[in-house]
């Protein structure tokens, strides 16, 4: 190894031929608006304190090359290592400096982009420098280089040479920069430290542990590095043309996953590994996970690059998880775009085995969309039990395991109600009270979902079914916020009725965004007579009939009504084991943005809860004024509770009341599912 420090005009060999090239195992360009502005300000600030009698240095960090001979006989070749973010910049810089200067300063010009391009050579070896093909890098840099438009959406680099084009324009225009200067500057001030390996040493080890400034390393980015580390030299550009570059353009890292934020390929790559392994691994171990299980089971290069070849087949399923549209087939297209909606991104494990199994003909496609329908009715039916997600993070990548292909239905529907899977009796008794809806856009595309059904369901027979005229949206029977007409129609319990049915099943319906704000805080005389003459058959079924009234009662019987729907929609898989419930019922420990406490009973549970919310808002007062049959300043209520600041929480709750008393907290200060948490005994 040699390491020597030299002045970017050295990079570039000081108007000599060189050319660098990015390694199979490097990343796209990652760099954003953060980086950009750091290092133009530090040139910037360099360029300040430069004068004829004092040129300061400034290191920006190491360039790691690989000497890999010449190109053409004359030209020296380097494969980059690290450093490929800087370095593409600094040519963005170089490049728009140019692109201004080209007709005021042209022998300077010259000079830019004699620091650009070997012009003596032909095809992309007149460029000295060349990124990767991942999303678009060299098509978007080539085109910036040669003047051209850019056709690369899914590049950064048109969007940092725009930045840093108008950074330095305006300076330019505000006399405020000297371009000779300036080009002094960037090309002898600005310096790095170049570390030049020889072909035998270990390149992609130094890679991975440098910590050079700029982005950190994605687990996806660490993976394909440790790829490229395993693979013999001679095998690498074949495996990642053939294989890993396809299982990139499939699942984008900037791309997100669910909830999770995760990007596409590094969240592919966690639900791969909980099926193989049957543990969903922290998404921060998700290659030293990667790797363990490689050092474990495919120890030959011809193992390593059949397992890569099979990561690729499974890439193409996943990207049909997260885009239905890339399925071809429409009865699969349109089941997962409704699993979508219903955010079932924790079964992806189970999902890749089916697909699997579909694939290799141990399940008939009649098989495999049975199998997609049981597990909406899950998922459903859980939700509307109210019960949490984080269990399904457990049980779904070990669930492959359990199930007979050879009768797979039946099979996976027995397996399924031994894992809380929510019976009649458990919805009849949650549904009523379990607040459903809050503004966070997933819930209410859930909503949609089963309102919508059912208004279908409502149509069977009829040789069609009404859709509404534009998008959706949820329409609360009783307003979410209370006149006094409201409060007298709903009697001396105004405020109890309201908080504990505001956002219950029995209480919404589906209107257009139109209706909604028609029907607003009206009085429930004419939202009934509006909702009758509705084109939904979900509001005029149930509406044109007699309901004088919209209180406490009422809301319970839409409930009830609409339940017994979602029933014959999405009806029992069968009768789960009868001690399952009351097992799960009984919390042992509560866990709030990772904080764990211990509890006893669901009435710990609010209390915990309640107690976790107050040091998480900013204003407490404003949220228990509209919880007050929940929150009071005395303890004039039986069971009620001291917190920490001074308001008491009533407590005399029934297990379903609790429960939902805390998701209308949770709900409220702004958290997630994954947020809160409960584990049972």
């Amino acid at each position: 190894m040699e390491a020597r420090s030299l002045k970017i005009s050295k990079v570039f060999s000081t108007g000599g031929d060189v050319h660098y090239m990015l390694p199979h195992f490097q990343r796209e360009y990652a760099w954003d608006k953060t980086n950009w502005k750091t290092l133009i300000d530090d040139v910037f600030s360099v360029y300040e304190a430069y004068s004829s009698d004092n040129e300061p240095e400034h290191f920006m960090g190491a360039l790691v090359v690989i000497n890999d001979g010449t190109r053409n006989g004359t030209v020296p070749a380097f494969k980059l290592v690290d450093g490929q973010q800087r370095l593409i910049t600094i040519s963005v810089i170089l490049c728009a400096l140019g692109h201004l200067i080209k007709e005021s300063h042209p022998s300077l010009y010259k000079k830019v982009r004699r620091l650009l391009t070997n012009p003596d050579e032909e095809g992309l070896l007149y460029f000295k420098l060349l990124p990767t093909t991942k999303y678009g890098d060299r098509t978007a840099y080539i085109a910036i280089i040669e003047g051209e438009g850019d056709d690369s959406p899914d590049s950064r680099i048109p969007q940092a040479y725009e930045y840093l084009g108008k950074e330095l324009e305006y300076r330019l225009t505000q006399g405020l920069l000297d371009p000779e200067k300036f080009f002094i500057v960037l090309t002898n001030c600005m310096q790095v430290v170049f570390i030049d390996l020889e072909q035998k040493e270990r390149p992609y080890e130094i890679f991975e542990s440098l910590n050079a400034k700029g982005k950190p390393l994605s687990q996806a980015d660490l993976v394909r590095n440790y790829i490229a580390m395993r693979l013999p030299e001679a095998q690498q550009e074949m495996v990642f043309e053939k294989y890993w570059s396809e299982i990139e353009i499939l699942l984008q890292e900037k791309r997100t996953v669910g909830r999770s934020r995760l990007g596409e390929l590094t969240a592919f790559l966690r639900h791969y590994l909980a099926l193989r392994m049957g543990v969903l691994c922290n998404e921060e171990h998700v290659y030293a996970r990667f790797r363990d299980r490689i050092e474990k089971d495919f120890r030959t290069p011809e193992a390593f690059i059949g397992e890569i070849s099979t990561l690729k087949r499974f890439a193409e399923y996943y990207d049909r998880f997260l885009r239905p549209d890339d399925e071809p087939n429409a009865s699969i297209e349109i089941a997962l775009q409704r699993l979508n909606i219903l955010e079932i991104s924790t079964a992806y494990p189970f999902l890749l085995a089916m697909y699997e199994a579909l694939q290799q003909g141990q399940l008939r496609l009649s098989e495999f969309l049975d199998g997609l329908n049981v597990l909406e009715n899950y998922i459903v039916r859980r939700y509307l039990a109210g019960e949490q997600t984080n269990y399904l993070n457990k049980m779904f990548p070990t669930l492959w395991a359990d199930i007979d292909t050879t009768k797979f239905e039946t099979s996976l529907r027995q397996k399924l109600l031994t894992k809380n899977y929510p019976s009649d009796a458990r919805l009849r008794k949650t549904v009523l009270v379990e607040p459903l809806y809050d503004r966070r856009s997933q819930t209410r595309d859930k909503m949609y979902l089963i309102l919508e059904s059912i208004n279908r369901f409502l149509s069977a027979g009829s040789g069609g079914h009404t859709v509404l005229d534009a998008s959706p949206t949820i329409e609360h029977i009783m307003p979410q916020s209370l006149d006094r007409e409201w409060q007298h129609d709903l009697g001396e319990n105004a405020e109890q009725v309201w908080q504990d049915y505001l956002h219950t099943l029995g209480n919404l319906t589906l209107v257009t965004q139109e209706w909604n704000s028609v029907l607003s805080n009206a009085s429930f005389a004419i939202k009934k007579q509006k909702l009758a003459s509705h084109a939904l058959r979900l509001n005029s079924a149930y509406f044109a009939a007699d309901c004088l009234v919209w209180d406490e009662e009422a809301i319970r019987m839409r409930a009830e009504w609409l339940l017994d729907n979602i029933l014959k929609i999405w009806s029992s898989l069968g009768e789960p084991p009868v001690s399952q419930s009351a097992v799960e019922n009984k919390p042992k420990s509560l866990l709030v943005l990772g904080e764990r406490h211990d509890v006893k009973s669901w009435r710990d549970v609010a209390f915990q809860t309640a107690e976790c919310i107050v040091k998480l808002v900013d204003n407490f007062d404003n949220l228990a004024e509209q919880l007050p049959s929940s929150f009071i300043r005395d303890n004039s209520r039986r069971r009620s509770r001291e917190l920490s600041n001074g308001w008491w929480i009533n407590l005399d709750l029934t297990g379903d009341k609790a429960k939902s008393l805390c998701r209308n907290l949770i709900s409220m200060a702004g958290l997630s599912e994954e947020d809160w948490q409960i584990d049972f005994d």
